[in-house]
């Protein structure tokens, strides 16, 4: 039988490309969720009557207006950015009826997600969450973690990436397990990487997987 816990969220990584999504606010709050959005590759429509120093971007569109019962439609997610708790509570409830995700900025106990600190390294994503609780406590925790993943993880990414998809669409026979991918972190891969020890690098991978695998055959440059 499943043990139950305390609901701490489910945490996914959603691919939002070409996608729409609706800020209802454009102050700081907003612009900082556009921001951080448009990263995503997504379509964005932007909801405020004040007057805005959103730069132009054909990624994003600019109602420069009140809110209206059925600016969601067509919506993957919607960020409810208003000082006005019930105008919030007005575009809460519509996104609830479309069945539209909503992240609520001043009630986040009530929002159907919340949005963690992210470390980005390249194709590597490090997502630290306090449910909402204390936004602060998890951007500290975030750049803890930084100073401890540097930009050389990212590049180990790509490099694991392009092994998996080798063995995958070529048919080939190598190991590829967690066993497989501590040998390469224990002999300092991570290291080799950062130094940019192409011959060394080369070397590892013959080792471990033999002809075949060296970094000009799996397509992954190290600048």
């Amino acid at each position: 039988m499943l043990k139950t816990s305390i609901n701490t969220g489910y945490p996914i990584v959603l691919n939002l490309t070409g996608r729409l999504v609706v800020i209802v606010g454009a102050g700081q709050v907003g612009r900082r969720k556009l921001e951080s959005v448009l990263t995503a590759g997504v379509r964005v429509r932007v909801i405020d009557p004040m007057s805005s120093d959103i730069p132009p971007n054909p990624a994003v569109e600019y109602l420069q207006r009140p809110y209206r019962n059925g600016d969601l439609l067509g919506a993957t997610l919607a960020f409810i950015c208003t000082n006005d708790p019930i105008i919030n509570q007005s575009v809460a409830e519509d996104a609830a009826t479309l069945s539209i995700l909503s992240c609520r900025s001043d009630q986040s106990q009530n929002a159907d997600f919340t949005l963690p600190a992210v470390l980005h390294r390249g194709n590597l994503t490090v997502a630290v969450s306090t449910g909402g609780g204390s936004p602060a406590m998890a951007a500290l925790l975030r750049d803890e973690i930084a100073e401890n993943v540097s930009d050389s993880w990212g590049i180990a990414v790509d490099i694991v990436a392009a092994i998996r998809r080798k063995r995958l669409t070529e048919g080939t026979q190598v190991q590829y397990n967690q066993e497989v991918l501590h040998n390469l972190l224990n002999q300092e891969l991570i290291p080799l990487i950062a130094h940019k020890k192409v011959e060394n690098i080369d070397q590892l991978l013959l080792s471990q997987f033999g002809p075949g695998f060296s970094l000009a055959e799996l397509r992954v440059e190290i600048n």
